[in-house]
Parts: C-alpha cells; sequence; structure tokens
C-alpha cells in the first residue's frame, strides 16, 4: 500500500494576500521505503490549494499535515485520506482569523473538517484526526509511520521537502 504525505512549504510573509506562491508537496511511501516526490505551487492565501492537490501524484492513503496550506489556502481532500494534527487545533482562533481577512467559501470548509476532528490515542500520545477511512486502520497507518516521531514520517519528509524548496526559491529569484 502506498502511503502519501501532504505539506505545504516555507513561504516568506511579504508573499501573504496572494503575492507569491509556495510549493505543496505529496511524498509517498511503500511501506518505509521513499518511491516518489511530487511538487506543485499554489498561491499563498489563494484558493488554489484544492486543484494543486488533485494534480499530485499521491499513493493509495493521503495524510495531511492540515487542509490549510500555504497561509489560508486550502485543500478538500478527496478519497482515502487522514487530516493529521499533533495536537488539538483551536478551531475558534482559526476560524475568527479565517473570517477576519476572508469570509468566504474557505471558512465552511476549514470549520466542516476541523469540527469534525477525533482524538485518537496512539504509541507517541493523541493526535487528531478527520479521515473518511477506518478509524482502526488510520490508527495502524499512522502508528506504523510514527518511527521518531508523533509525526509519522511521510508527513515529516513533505514538510522538511516543502520547507527546501521554498527557502530555495528566495535563493534563486
Amino acid at each position: 500500500m502506498l502511503v502519501s504525505g501532504i505539506d505545504d512549504g516555507y513561504f516568506p510573509l511579504a508573499y501573504k494576500g496572494k503575492r507569491g506562491k509556495c510549493p505543496l508537496v505529496s511524498v509517498t511511501f511503500d511501506g518505509y521505503k521513499l518511491v516518489d516526490v511530487d511538487v506543485e505551487f499554489i498561491t499563498v492565501d489563494g484558493d488554489d490549494a484544492s486543484a494543486a492537490y488533485k494534480n499530485l501524484r499521491k499513493g493509495d492513503i493521503k495524510m495531511l499535515d492540515s487542509i490549510i496550506v500555504g497561509g489560508f489556502n486550502y485543500i478538500i481532500p478527496d478519497n482515502n485520506y487522514i487530516i493529521y494534527y499533533a495536537s488539538k487545533p483551536d478551531i475558534d482562533s482559526i476560524l475568527n482569523a479565517a473570517r477576519k481577512h476572508y469570509n468566504d467559501k474557505r471558512v465552511n470548509v476549514i470549520k466542516e473538517f476541523l469540527s469534525n476532528m477525533i482524538a485518537l490515542s496512539t504509541n507517541r500520545g493523541t493526535v487528531y484526526v478527520n479521515t473518511d477511512l477506518d478509524l482502526k486502520m488510520v490508527k495502524n497507518v499512522i502508528e506504523y509511520y510514527q518511527i521518531f516521531s508523533k509525526y509519522p514520517e511521510p508527513i515529516k519528509y513533505a514538510h522538511i521537502i516543502g520547507k527546501a524548496i521554498g527557502q530555495s526559491q528566495l535563493i534563486s529569484d
């Protein structure tokens, strides 16, 4: 079974308000072997992350480090997804910020997914997920990839690669 971690990458604050792009990265594992990396670029605070997400090469299961990416851009995941948080998100603060700055469709999308987070006990502590998969399977997948920390390796790799790509863009610009 192929498992992908999805995360955004670094961007400078000057990119906020749709003034720049940042990477959205998919890192796919077959067991503990890294088998694929794919990158799309999304508008910071835009609304193009769902389309970019659909274009990414992904495995059978997709683990997203939040649906909020690239500032306040957002992903509406398709099937076989796990939205992952290592700690409980402060939903009220997130929604207040979204309403204050955008007050559009993203507020309802974010509210729908974050309001339905489930606390899940793992060997590395309690995590919070929203998923369309069986919770026992989700727990097994998360614990399998929690090798060194609470963060599953596919998400950790996507984060590290996204950060490196975002920072290298600044150097090359």
